[in-house]
Protein backbone atom coordinates (compact mmCIF):
# COMPACT_ATOMS: atom_id res chain seq x y z
CA UNK A 1 0.00 0.00 0.00
CA UNK A 2 2.58 2.50 -1.11
CA UNK A 3 1.47 6.08 -0.81
CA UNK A 4 -1.03 5.45 2.00
CA UNK A 5 -0.18 7.66 4.96
CA UNK A 6 0.62 5.94 8.25
CA UNK A 7 -2.35 7.65 9.85
CA UNK A 8 -4.70 5.65 7.64
CA UNK A 9 -2.98 2.41 8.64
CA UNK A 10 -3.67 3.40 12.24
CA UNK A 11 -7.40 3.40 11.52
CA UNK A 12 -7.36 -0.38 11.02
CA UNK A 13 -5.11 -1.15 14.00
CA UNK A 14 -7.32 -1.99 17.01
CA UNK A 15 -4.73 -0.51 19.38
CA UNK A 16 -4.28 2.75 17.46
CA UNK A 17 -7.70 3.20 15.83
CA UNK A 18 -9.22 5.55 18.38
CA UNK A 19 -6.30 7.99 18.46
CA UNK A 20 -5.83 7.74 14.67
CA UNK A 21 -9.52 8.54 14.18
CA UNK A 22 -9.33 11.61 16.41
CA UNK A 23 -6.19 12.80 14.64
CA UNK A 24 -7.81 12.28 11.25
CA UNK A 25 -10.83 14.32 12.33
CA UNK A 26 -8.56 17.23 13.27
CA UNK A 27 -6.74 16.93 9.94
CA UNK A 28 -9.82 17.00 7.71
CA UNK A 29 -11.66 19.78 9.48
CA UNK A 30 -10.59 23.38 8.85
CA UNK A 31 -12.61 24.56 11.83
CA UNK A 32 -16.13 24.24 13.16
CA UNK A 33 -18.46 23.47 10.26
CA UNK A 34 -15.74 23.68 7.57
CA UNK A 35 -13.85 20.87 5.87
CA UNK A 36 -10.20 21.22 4.94
CA UNK A 37 -8.63 20.57 1.56
CA UNK A 38 -7.47 17.20 2.91
CA UNK A 39 -11.02 15.88 3.19
CA UNK A 40 -11.34 15.12 -0.53
CA UNK A 41 -8.22 12.96 -0.42
CA UNK A 42 -9.47 11.05 2.61
CA UNK A 43 -13.07 10.38 1.48
CA UNK A 44 -12.22 7.33 -0.70
CA UNK A 45 -10.39 5.68 2.20
CA UNK A 46 -13.11 6.50 4.71
CA UNK A 47 -15.79 5.03 2.45
CA UNK A 48 -13.91 1.75 2.14
CA UNK A 49 -13.05 1.58 5.82
CA UNK A 50 -16.63 2.26 6.90
CA UNK A 51 -17.84 -0.49 4.54
CA UNK A 52 -15.63 -3.12 6.20
CA UNK A 53 -17.25 -4.66 9.30
CA UNK A 54 -13.79 -5.76 10.52
CA UNK A 55 -12.47 -2.20 10.80
CA UNK A 56 -12.44 -0.88 14.37
CA UNK A 57 -14.63 2.17 14.97
CA UNK A 58 -16.14 2.01 11.48
CA UNK A 59 -19.22 3.78 12.79
CA UNK A 60 -17.07 6.81 13.61
CA UNK A 61 -15.69 6.73 10.06
CA UNK A 62 -19.26 6.69 8.78
CA UNK A 63 -20.09 9.65 11.01
CA UNK A 64 -17.17 11.58 9.51
CA UNK A 65 -18.42 10.65 6.03
CA UNK A 66 -21.81 12.14 6.90
CA UNK A 67 -20.11 15.32 8.11
CA UNK A 68 -18.07 15.51 4.90
CA UNK A 69 -21.17 15.08 2.77
CA UNK A 70 -23.11 17.76 4.63
CA UNK A 71 -20.26 20.27 4.71
CA UNK A 72 -19.39 19.75 1.06
CA UNK A 73 -22.80 20.97 -0.09
CA UNK A 74 -22.56 24.15 -2.14
CA UNK A 75 -23.77 27.35 -0.54
CA UNK A 76 -26.99 28.70 -1.97
CA UNK A 77 -25.99 31.93 -3.78
CA UNK A 78 -29.54 33.25 -3.42
CA UNK A 79 -29.54 32.86 0.37
CA UNK A 80 -27.62 35.64 2.18
CA UNK A 81 -27.63 33.72 5.46
CA UNK A 82 -26.19 30.60 3.81
CA UNK A 83 -23.52 32.69 2.08
CA UNK A 84 -22.64 34.46 5.33
CA UNK A 85 -22.20 31.16 7.17
CA UNK A 86 -20.61 29.03 4.46
CA UNK A 87 -19.07 31.55 2.10
CA UNK A 88 -19.37 31.55 -1.67
CA UNK A 89 -18.41 28.44 -3.60
CA UNK A 90 -15.45 30.09 -5.34
CA UNK A 91 -13.83 30.73 -1.94
CA UNK A 92 -14.18 27.08 -0.91
CA UNK A 93 -12.90 24.78 -3.67
CA UNK A 94 -12.54 22.01 -1.10
CA UNK A 95 -16.31 21.48 -1.21
CA UNK A 96 -16.35 20.74 -4.95
CA UNK A 97 -13.30 18.50 -4.59
CA UNK A 98 -15.00 16.59 -1.80
CA UNK A 99 -18.19 16.15 -3.85
CA UNK A 100 -16.07 14.86 -6.74
CA UNK A 101 -14.46 12.31 -4.41
CA UNK A 102 -17.92 11.12 -3.38
CA UNK A 103 -19.09 10.95 -7.00
CA UNK A 104 -16.09 8.92 -8.14
CA UNK A 105 -16.71 6.53 -5.24
CA UNK A 106 -20.52 6.40 -5.49
CA UNK A 107 -20.48 2.59 -5.49
CA UNK A 108 -19.15 2.73 -1.92
CA UNK A 109 -21.82 5.26 -0.94
CA UNK A 110 -24.51 2.87 -2.20
CA UNK A 111 -22.89 0.04 -0.28
CA UNK A 112 -22.84 2.04 2.95
CA UNK A 113 -26.44 3.13 2.57
CA UNK A 114 -27.45 -0.51 2.12
CA UNK A 115 -25.58 -1.59 5.28
CA UNK A 116 -28.15 -2.10 8.03
CA UNK A 117 -25.41 -1.94 10.69
CA UNK A 118 -24.71 1.72 9.92
CA UNK A 119 -24.91 4.11 11.50
CA UNK A 120 -24.24 2.67 14.92
CA UNK A 121 -26.75 3.76 17.51
CA UNK A 122 -29.48 6.05 16.21
CA UNK A 123 -30.94 5.34 12.77
CA UNK A 124 -29.82 7.34 9.76
CA UNK A 125 -31.91 10.47 9.37
CA UNK A 126 -33.49 11.14 5.98
CA UNK A 127 -31.62 14.44 5.74
CA UNK A 128 -28.30 12.61 6.31
CA UNK A 129 -29.17 10.04 3.65
CA UNK A 130 -30.17 12.79 1.20
CA UNK A 131 -26.98 14.75 1.88
CA UNK A 132 -24.87 11.69 1.19
CA UNK A 133 -26.80 10.92 -2.00
CA UNK A 134 -26.39 14.51 -3.23
CA UNK A 135 -22.67 14.51 -2.45
CA UNK A 136 -22.27 11.35 -4.55
CA UNK A 137 -24.37 12.76 -7.38
CA UNK A 138 -27.02 10.11 -6.84
CA UNK A 139 -29.89 12.55 -6.13
CA UNK A 140 -32.16 13.60 -4.49
CA UNK A 141 -31.75 17.11 -5.80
Amino acid sequence: MDGVPALLYGLVDPDAAEVAGQTLSWLVMAGPMHISAAMAAIVPYLLRLAADPEVPHRGKHFDLILVAAALSEPANPGNPRDLAINGPEEEHPERALCRKAFEVNAVWVRRLLADDQLPEGDPLLQEERDSLLRAAGLSPA
